[in-house]
């Protein structure tokens, strides 16, 4: 892909301004009854917070470890909210609904949709004070403000779908400019955050996918899988990780597509930015396996790869 220099205002304004980024599909799902935090800290592979208005990421896994679909937890004014993405929410609704009646926990769907703001200056343009750290949340008239971390810092607004649009057309006069998927997708593979359904899947562990640091608490109680993250962490190693990549010339294929090593078979490309980065870069990211050489040339059909992280 030859090198060029990133016009694409959405794109923009990730790095240097506040872009809004909608979420369609994603759910939010209010958990109430006896103990909604001890259900979730039963199920998820995550600590939750002791504290209102304090948040985590967590997955969920299936009895041999392999995840299942990943989640935002977060507290707030006595309420317990579940937030997936359009590619979880589907498993997290089965999940939560076949553990609840154990627990003598209600499910809920609130209906609530979710509106990213990401940028420099999206606190800014939200009316916080100052950036909330990631999974911290605040209200904001009828919108529930959550820190974000990855890819790009800022909040996502949560509340009804009425509301956030009310809101969009506030943040766009405001100066907010509204990114496309091409663009956000951009940010978060240059940024090197992994996407349930596209770069893990329930046929990938969470050492494989680099999610231990990010999802994972070694000090928690029991949860589905969790002898085999353990293992995986203290005994072995995962067959294959994710890597972040960079293009360094040619084009790759679409993926999922194969990633060779000279003529051996080193690993699955799972994306490749749509757009190159500011730098001109071309990222992507994809499995490598354990047997392959991090420092030495790949490929992926006409595009020869380097690890970049």
């Amino acid at each position: 892909m030859a090198a060029e220099r990133i016009t694409h205002p959405g794109y923009a304004a990730l790095r240097e301004g506040a872009a809004l980024v909608g979420h369609p599909g994603a759910a939010a799902l209010r958990l109430s009854g006896r103990d909604p935090l001890g259900l979730l800290e039963a199920i998820l592979t995550n600590s939750l917070p002791g504290e209102e208005d304090r948040g985590a990421y967590a997955l969920l896994l299936d009895p041999k470890g392999r995840i299942q679909a990943d989640l935002r937890v977060v507290r707030h004014a006595g309420e317990v909210l579940v937030v997936a993405g359009p590619q979880s929410a589907r498993a997290v609704r089965e999940i939560l609904r076949r553990y609840a009646p154990f627990s003598r926990v209600a499910v809920e769907e609130t209906g609530f949709g979710v509106l990213g703001l990401y940028g420099p200056r999206a606190a800014e343009l939200a009316g916080l004070r100052s950036a909330l750290p990631e999974h911290a949340c605040a209200r904001l008239g009828a919108l529930l403000a959550v820190g974000v971390a990855v890819p790009v810092p800022g909040v996502d607004l949560i509340g009804a779908p009425e509301e956030l649009q009310r809101a969009r057309e506030r943040l766009r006069s405001a100066g907010a400019v509204a990114a496309t998927e091409e663009e956000y997708e951009a940010a978060r593979i240059a940024a090197g955050v992994p996407r349930f359904g596209t770069d893990f899947t329930p046929e990938n562990f969470p050492a494989e996918a680099g999610l231990l640091e990010r999802a994972v608490s070694f000090e928690k109680g029991c949860y589905p899988g969790q002898e085999t993250v353990a293992r995986m962490r203290y005994r072995g190693h995962p067959n294959r990780t994710l890597r972040r990549l960079l293009v360094a010339s040619g084009t790759p294929p679409a993926p999922p597509a194969e990633i060779l090593q000279g003529d051996r078979r080193a690993g699955t490309l799972t994306s490749v930015s749509p757009l190159p980065s500011e730098e001109g870069v071309v990222f992507a990211l994809g499995y490598l396996r354990r047997g392959a050489d991090p420092e030495g040339p790949l490929s992926a059909g006409g595009a020869i790869l380097r690890v970049a992280g």
